[in-house]
């Protein structure tokens, strides 16, 4: 048993399963329901399809459910159980909230007696109400494993609690695949990715009903697959299959989010060597990057189309907005500058610890130390034989920038800009996708490579981190 446990423990994609799976089912069970970013909005668009509806409802009205309006308004909507509707409210009260008078309301904790008794409501999926709520965008194939999951639950009148925690688990489960099949394709960097997918924020975002854990996943993975064609020792070109896997990778990424367009340009990390010619290699990529921007322009027009109309409490005339870009450039790249210096601290805090109503995380100096770990580990003790020459490490900065620049960029175009004309809506953990070609930056020839066993260290500390995470997550929701 011994040698059975040393053996695989020193697999990075077996240490990843063990861990994950473990302080995944901890967090997806330890979190109160519809307490994951935006799970409410995502629970109810994957009960939309397992209706068999593929776009939402409007409602013309001159309330919301909460708010009384002079003018009525038409808001975005869903047909949704009763019973589900109820969860979702009692739910809100754990975070900060405005009641009808528009007075805010602190934060409030939870018993576990309530959670138990959550767990006897019935479904009664025939007692059906219409709910006014935010409408995500996302297509039916980033809730594809989900949906037909909960198609399966509501055939069965599974418990609504119990709904939730199996759909928490199937994000888990997804993940773990997705992360798994990384770390064990990739020929170099595996204890990297096995640092960066067990961080705390990583496994959290994985045990909630959300698209994170698919995006964070495949991408990757691709980053991943991408090594492994880069690191090829056979003199063969690069296949149609390979070829071929690549593009379903990238395209999956641009129809969870097409934000994460710029990491096609990894298809540049591929030697020359590898294909027929230059002309073969720029041909491959000119074809993928053009699909999936036919993709995304097809999937930008139809969202303005079908929301055109309706209110939000926060959103803005998003074809007025992307004018304003090509009309008042400087205005544009103001905000972007003042927005990244204005936040940046907060931004590189919010890729490790998140959570709530984004109204905790742990001790910065935790997240600190985690991060000097990880550049000193790739600094000083990762054995890669050919580190990354100053191109391909000009590549990662350009997908880098491209990646919080276009996702800035769409928060501009959606959100109304803050008093202080700061571009709201963004989010740390936005860059976690993008983490793995962050910390390759660090990757050098010139640093001598250090006989400590930093590995050991690291995970030793990560979990220390996942206590600590844990911790602060029951702190913030339960009653002692």
């Amino acid at each position: 048993m011994h040698n059975f446990i040393k053996k695989h423990c020193k697999k990075p994609e077996n240490i990843f399963l063990i861990i994950c799976v473990l302080w995944g089912i901890f967090f997806t069970f330890i979190n109160p329901v519809f307490q994951g970013f935006d799970e409410i909005e995502h629970f109810y668009k994957i009960y939309a399809f397992s209706d068999g509806t593929l776009n939402f409802k409007k409602i013309t009205s001159r309330t919301d459910g909460i708010f009384i309006f002079k003018e009525p308004k038409t808001f975005t909507a869903q047909i949704i159980p009763v019973s589900i509707v109820r969860l979702a409210v009692e739910s809100r009260l754990l975070n900060p909230y405005l009641d009808e008078n528009k007075i805010k309301h602190p934060p409030v904790k939870i018993k576990f007696s309530t959670i138990k008794q959550q767990q006897h409501h019935k479904l009664d999926k025939n007692i059906k109400t219409l709910v006014v709520h935010m409408i995500p965008s996302y297509t039916i194939v980033s809730y594809l494993p989900h949906t037909i999951l909960l198609t399966l639950m509501k055939h069965t009148d599974t418990n609504p609690v119990f709904m939730i925690f199996i759909l928490r688990l199937c994000s888990l489960f997804l993940y773990t695949a997705l992360i798994y099949a990384a770390i064990k394709i990739t020929p170099v960097k595996k204890f990297l990715f096995l640092f960066l997918a067990i961080t705390p924020l990583c496994i959290y975002l994985a045990s909630i009903i959300s698209t994170d854990h698919l995006v964070i996943g495949l991408s990757f993975l691709l980053t991943a697959y991408t090594l492994k064609l880069k690191y090829d020792d056979t003199a063969k070109p690069v296949s149609i299959k390979q070829s071929a896997c690549f593009f379903i990778l990238i395209f999956l990424i641009c129809i969870c989010k097409f934000t994460y367009l710029p990491m096609i340009f990894l298809f540049f990390l591929i030697p020359e060597k590898r294909f027929i010619s230059l002309k073969n290699k720029i041909l491959n990529f000119g074809l993928m990057f053009c699909a999936c921007l036919m993709w995304i322009s097809g999937y930008i027009m139809y969202n303005i189309y079908i929301f055109k109309g309706t209110f939000s409490y926060y959103f803005k005339d998003t074809t007025q907005a992307l004018i304003s870009i090509f009309t008042h450039p400087a205005n544009y790249i103001a905000s972007l500058i003042k927005t990244i210096a204005a936040n940046l601290q907060e931004y590189t805090q919010r890729i490790f610890s998140d959570f709530g109503f984004s109204d905790t995380q742990v001790y910065c100096g935790i997240i600190y130390l985690f991060i000097a770990f990880v550049v000193l580990y790739v600094l000083l003790n990762d054995k890669q034989k050919t580190p990354f020459n100053i191109k391909e490490k000009l590549l990662f900065m350009f997908i880098i920038l491209s990646v919080l620049i276009l996702t800035l960029s769409a928060n501009y175009i959606i959100f109304v800009l803050s008093p202080e004309g700061l571009i709201e809506g963004f989010k740390g953990r936005y860059l976690i996708p993008v983490l793995p070609l962050f910390f390759m930056l660090f990757d050098n020839r010139k640093f001598k490579k250090l006989n400590i066993n930093f590995e050991l260290i690291i995970i030793a500390y990560t979990i220390f981190f996942l206590t600590v995470f844990a911790v602060t997550l029951i702190k913030r929701y339960y009653l002692c």
